[in-house]
């Protein structure tokens, strides 16, 4: 008879030392899932004698995370981080639900380029390799992300634009130039033949995008001369999100010139795996709002203040509603960023730079992920974020027999106690101040094991012998480029860093 091997158990912390930030937490959320102004990305100082690596570092993982995260969903989030060992840079993958194959393989291609640019020191933006390089692989990452760009393109059409060109139609423009140029632009290039656009068009509509940006500039001023400026500043946001893949490939490019001398030590890829889903862990009988309450405070009559204070803004009886609704049947996973970070601290790995360890990612980080990373004792760099609040989050496992696993559980009861005192600190605020819901804005700018999963680059020492063609033939050989008409602004025609006969796609800076 075979015997089983023993399953290596979870370090877990105790369910009620879990309620007692979950609990306070679901009300603050219940309140208001934005729980303040987006943070900007944390200062480099301008006198650091490594400036331009580290700006450049930050620039190629949160490029290349984004280039990733090729569909509009929350599990496609991606994190990206670069370690540094002996004999290769590591380009490590993690995204909230897993990383596909299909992205790997993606990275992989992108690493060859990426790998023949930094082995060969003659290829800059101002030479014809270096642009041919540059637009070979923007076209592999806006083909890629077709899926993400065609839901933004969606969101454009079916609601974005209709509702800007209903306020532009009153007459009131007739004569405005830079408005008429606009609505031009749309009507030429929303639809063919007046049907809408389908995915395989991204692309094509994508270095439109970006090659007329100075277009919609009028949304700019619109909105600022307008009482109800929302309409134009969604439709400015999308318009400019649906380019954004072109300006993310560009900073590939100019991160991977900056760091050649690292990069072209060697690359590989490795994936760290997503988390298993973990209800929240709630009681039914006890999560209601003077649950909650008694438990958050020890004195009665605190407990008291608080419960009259909260009835005095909301109805108690309905946010015990919708936190039944909301929350007791969640399941939570741990976040890519908070993925990568983990695996550095069981591994003891080195970042590019250990001086700035930074982890990239295809958005802003959440509320929670800031302060976690905020609380650990790592020293992580900060990253930008998007402060919303989001239930579905958890702590990372932490399974016995791994490396650091006693101290890394240490790390976790006291980030746990750090992150319960500050919500509670922020719940108590908003109930004492009365504040509302903050205005929502857009985030952005599958369980498995510890393993991690590893691909070459396949690339050999001499990388940097190879023509591009070369280059073209070993990555994809039935690639073709996408022809991209010029823009209809004549400034943005006039800035086109590639124009070539050949079917190439062109895209400007």
């Amino acid at each position: 008879m075979n015997e089983e091997t023993p399953v290596d158990p979870l370090m877990s912390h105790p369910i009620t030392r879990l309620r007692r930030l979950y609990e306070p937490l679901s009300l603050l959320m219940t309140l208001g899932e934005v729980r303040g102004n987006r943070i900007k990305p944390f200062n480099i100082p301008q006198d650091n004698s490594g400036f331009n690596a580290i700006k450049s570092h930050r620039s190629f993982v949160d490029a290349l995370a984004y280039a990733c995260a090729y569909k509009k969903e929350p599990a496609y989030v991606t994190a990206v981080a670069l370690e540094k060992r002996p004999e290769e840079i590591v380009v490590l993958l993690a995204a909230n639900k897993g990383v596909e194959d299909s992205v790997v393989r993606f990275v992989h291609d992108i690493l060859k380029i990426v790998q023949w640019l930094a082995r060969k020191p003659s290829a800059q933006l101002s030479s014809e390799d270096g642009l041919a390089a540059l637009q070979f692989l923007t076209s592999k990452v806006l083909r890629f992300n077709a899926p993400k760009i065609y839901a933004y393109y969606r969101a454009i059409v079916d609601k974005a634009a209709p509702a800007v060109m209903g306020k532009l139609s009153n007459g009131r423009y007739e004569d405005n130039r830079e408005i008429a140029n606009f609505k031009q632009w749309l009507s030429q290039n929303l639809h063919r033949d007046g049907l809408q656009l389908q995915e395989a068009d991204m692309e094509n509509l994508a270095a439109r995008c970006h090659n007329s940006r100075r277009t919609f500039e009028v949304l700019r001023h619109l909105a600022m001369e307008s009482h109800e400026p929302q309409a134009f500043e969604r439709l400015f946001k999308l318009l400019n999100k649906l380019g954004k893949h072109v300006v993310m490939s560009k900073r590939i490019v100019e991160g991977t010139m900056a760091l050649r001398s690292d990069f072209a030590r060697g690359m590989t890829v490795e994936r760290i795996p997503g988390s298993p889903e973990v209800p929240l862990p709630f009681s039914r009988r006890k999560y209601n709002i003077d649950g909650i309450s008694n438990r958050m405070f020890p004195d009665p009559a605190e407990t008291q203040r608080f419960v009259a204070r909260l009835r005095t803004i909301y109805d108690t009886n309905e946010l015990d509603k919708l936190l039944t609704e909301d929350h007791l049947a969640g399941k939570t996973i741990v976040h890519a960023e908070i993925l990568l970070l983990d695996h550095f601290e069981k591994t003891g790995g080195d970042f590019l730079n250990n001086a700035d360890k930074y982890i990239g990612c295809s958005k802003p980080a959440c509320y929670l992920c800031y302060q976690y990373i905020c609380n650990h004792p790592g020293r992580y760099t900060l990253p930008p974020s998007h402060q919303k609040l989001y239930m579905k989050w958890r702590l990372p496992d932490i399974r016995e027999s791994e490396p650091n696993a006693a101290t890394r559980f240490r790390n976790q009861e006291q980030i746990l106690r750090n992150m319960t005192e500050f919500v509670r600190r922020e719940l108590k605020k908003d109930i004492e101040n009365g504040v509302g819901k903050l205005k929502g804005h857009p985030d952005s700018t599958a369980g498995g094991t510890s393993t991690t999963f590893e691909i070459q680059t396949g690339l050999e020492a001499d990388m940097g012998s190879l023509s591009f063609q070369e280059l073209r033939q070993q990555i994809d050989p039935d690639f073709e480029f996408v022809v991209v008409p010029e823009p209809v602004s004549s400034a943005s025609s006039a800035s086109s860093i590639y124009s070539r006969s050949s079917a190439d796609t062109a895209v400007s800076v």
